[in-house]
């Protein structure tokens, strides 16, 4: 829109409806449900290379696949919304030549036809609706730049200044020195963004229908991700779980301020000893892993925190706030990194907040929360008591009992019965190990290690996460991730 403006010769009419659309901040987003969407890979292009005159190409052409999003071109796909903005007549005629003379979208190969409508956008079956998420909640399922006010002069400011200017001409006399005459003047490209304007990112959600059935834990996760240490894999995940949660309760502690640990945090009642019962539903850890990919190694990206919905605790809402403030202050304080060292292991991971431009899979809610229909276990589900009978003298009576134990933890964490249940030694995602892979957790001496194996659940509708059944669902094991 800016270049568009500027083109026409920055009338004022112009400029006016662009920094009016500026300060309305982040619209709505509503477009096409995936369903409605085709959705291709094209396959078989070759990229031209620039081989010099003397040598030829240096590497033998392999074929490039660009994947691409076909849209409906006899309707308007993509609406932006700002259902609070009443701008008048001249305004709207503005953005409406604005917007008219918009060649493209995004990328220089996304070419668009747009308009503008005080009409309101399809709010129907066939449609998806994001919006953007208050400054307090903790993760978005996705992030987007959106305008500020402010934004056209910044982006002006960029274009203009003497210093994108300055190392043009550098990088042209660079050139222009180490220029031979068999070989032709090429100056080296100016890093990507190194120009832009300042940029304001916008975390998005897709709102959730009040009757999806939800788990006990809120979907409004936290994710911490892994900057500096080593790279342990899945099956070290009860290890450093368990190490974070002992270091989570050493870091409230050395505050005498912060009072005794909430038992929603420690999954003990307040005040009582490590061996008393522990409470229905509490703060509960598990990985944030590289997995569900083509490419997936199955290596622990970061740390993710589930906390209870008011609901399912005692607490209400605003004192699970401000302990949620408490538990962000023990474990980095002054914005400081958290540190984990798991001496057994030999394993050390430095851990921060992801940050609001995170564009990792890994790190976006919806690997994690859903919603969806179809769910498999990404850690192995550890039984909360044994299949019986023994698989050996019964394999089909020990697969039904299995499943009904699983059936069980479902509606423990208030989830409706599945479909369909099933339990291998291994899972449909790709990058998660065996069910064997994984350690099984201390027991009582005495006592046998408990049966654990991975899980695929199919419900009659979509849920919202996030999954964590079993005995081990505090600590990891039992994580499902969404399928659909």
């Amino acid at each position: 829109l800016v270049d568009v403006l500027h083109k026409a010769g920055n009338p004022d009419e112009l400029r006016s409806a662009l920094l009016w659309l500026c300060l309305q901040g982040a619209p709505n987003v509503i477009v096409p449900s995936p369903e409605e969407i085709d959705i291709k890979s094209m396959d078989g292009f070759y990229v031209p290379q620039n081989p010099s005159v003397a040598e030829g190409p240096k590497h033998p052409r392999k074929p490039r696949s660009f994947p691409t999003v076909h849209l409906d071109t006899e309707r308007a796909t993509v609406f932006f919304h700002w259902p609070d903005a009443a701008p008048d007549e001249s305004l709207l005629r503005g953005i409406e030549t604005l917007a008219t003379g918009l060649p493209r979208f995004g990328h220089s190969s996304s070419l668009v036809v747009a308009t503008a409508s005080n009409d309101r956008p399809p709010c129907e079956d066939g449609w998806c609706s994001l919006a953007p998420t208050p400054e307090s909640e903790m993760q978005s399922a996705f992030r987007l730049r959106v305008p500020y006010p402010g934004l056209l002069e910044s982006a002006e400011s960029a274009f203009a200044g003497e210093d994108r200017a300055n190392e043009r001409d550098d990088l042209i006399s660079k050139a222009e020195r180490s220029a031979r005459p068999d070989r032709p003047l090429k100056p080296a490209a100016s890093p990507r963004g190194r120009h832009d304007p300042r940029h304001r990112w916008q975390g998005y959600v897709e709102p959730v229908p009040p009757e999806t059935p939800k788990s006990v834990w809120d979907h409004r996760v936290l994710l911490l991700a892994r900057v500096e240490g080593t790279r342990p894999g899945l099956s070290s995940t009860w290890q450093i779980l368990e190490t974070f949660h002992r270091t989570l309760l050493d870091q409230w502690s050395r505050d005498a301020e912060r009072g005794p640990v909430p038992s929603w945090i420690s999954g003990h009642l307040a005040g009582a000893d490590s061996t008393a019962p522990a409470r229905e539903n509490h703060l509960a850890f598990f990985p944030v892993a590289d997995v569900h990919h083509h490419h997936a190694q199955g290596r622990l990206m970061g740390i993710g925190l589930a906390f209870p919905r008011p609901e399912s605790t005692e607490f209400d809402s605003v004192r699970l706030r401000l302990d949620w403030q408490k538990v962000m202050a023990a474990l980095f304080p002054c914005g400081e990194s958290l540190e984990l060292v798991c001496a057994s292991g030999g394993i050390r991971l430095v851990l921060q907040p992801a940050a609001p431009d995170e564009s990792r899979v890994a790190f976006q809610l919806p690997r994690w929360v859903g919603p969806s229909a179809t769910w498999a276990s990404v850690t192995p589900m550890i039984f909360d008591r044994h299949p019986k009978p023994h698989f050996r003298k019964d394999p089909h009576l020990w697969a039904e009992s299995a499943r009904r134990i699983a059936a069980e933890a479902c509606q423990r964490i208030g989830l409706p019965d599945p479909q369909t249940i099933e339990v291998s030694p291994y899972s449909p995602i790709e990058g998660v190990p065996p069910s064997n892979a994984f350690a099984p957790p201390p027991v009582r001496p005495g006592r046998p290690a408990r049966a654990h194996f991975h899980v695929t659940l199919q419900f009659g509708q979509k849920i919202l996460g996030p999954v964590l059944l079993g005995a081990g669902r505090f600590r990891g094991y039992g994580l499902f991730a969404p399928l659909d």
